[in-house]
């Protein structure tokens, strides 16, 4: 094997430095630009178009900020169905002076984050390129895209699934011991956003496994053995990642992941047939 990666260059480190540090501008300018776009009036679905929202603005002082637009079509939903099927009136409020801002700030933090994604990833894997040997390279190539199209799933599964489920069972709750459930609007964004972020990373589970198996550094029998050891230790990380204070979320959330493991174990077993020094027991 080779004594360093191929491509790779003697820099000084304030060079890699600057490097990185150039990369990770040309992100930012991305994200600062889709950031202020965030804020920009939503569109008017029954108006047709964004003029009409623009104009609106503009003559009676309406303003709707597009990130918390987002949000709000995926709750709104929800609150209507609840309203009509449980006997409780749902209401959302500031709670305090800043949450109104605080909650549409973390929307566009948010929604921000999501549509530059796959540009950071792009330019920090340029970065590390250079570094990888051929076979590295290759491994992290293969699967990159997946990696992408995974954290994007889990951050809809977290969306769509766990956090509906967990405000629907909030909601009955509160119905049963007859209790009004007032709601901070920053309560619910903040709760919306980290179940989707973490359930995105959860869904990464697979891909580590296959990187680590494509350069022969995992060996899935092993971690098979240890199996129990491995879901204890994502109980615990999971309860902790995850903001819900019941066990509701911790087994929603660890129910994909144990499925994501599982398929990771089984496609591993068919990675490391290359790797000569792995064999099943």
């Amino acid at each position: 094997m080779e004594s360093k990666p191929p491509r790779d260059k003697e820099m000084p480190l304030w060079e890699h430095l600057a490097e990185l540090g150039q990369r990770l501008k040309r992100v930012f300018i991305a994200f600062i630009a889709v950031f202020i776009i965030t804020w920009l009036p939503a569109p008017d679905l029954q108006g047709g178009n964004i003029l009409s929202v623009v104009a609106s603005f503009f003559a009676t002082g309406e303003y709707n900020p597009l990130a918390y637009w987002v949000f709000m079509q995926t709750l709104t939903p929800m609150l209507q169905d609840l309203n009509k099927t449980v006997n409780v009136k749902i209401a959302l409020i500031a709670g305090e002076v800043w949450n109104p801002l605080a909650s549409v700030m973390y929307a566009s933090l948010y929604l921000s984050g999501m549509v530059v994604f796959p540009y950071l990833v792009y330019e920090l894997w340029r970065y590390v390129q250079p570094a990888l040997y051929p076979h590295e390279e290759r491994a992290v190539k293969k699967y990159l895209w997946v990696a992408i199209i995974l954290f994007y799933a889990g951050n809809l599964f977290g969306m769509y699934v766990i956090y509906p489920s967990l405000f629907r069972f909030i909601v009955g709750l509160s119905s049963i011991i007859k209790v009004e459930p007032i709601l901070s609007i920053y309560s619910v964004v903040s709760t919306w956003i980290q179940m989707a972020f973490w359930t995105g990373v959860i869904f990464e589970t697979p891909i580590v496994i296959a990187i680590l198996s494509e350069i022969c550094l995992l060996n899935p029998w092993t971690v098979a053995y240890y199996r129990p050891l491995v879901y204890a230790a994502a109980l615990i990380l999971i309860a902790a990642i995850t903001p819900d204070t019941t066990l509701l979320t911790t087994f929603l959330t660890f129910i994909p992941f144990a499925v994501l493991f599982e398929l990771g174990l089984i496609w591993s077993k068919r990675i490391v047939r290359k790797c000569p020094d792995m064999r099943p027991p």
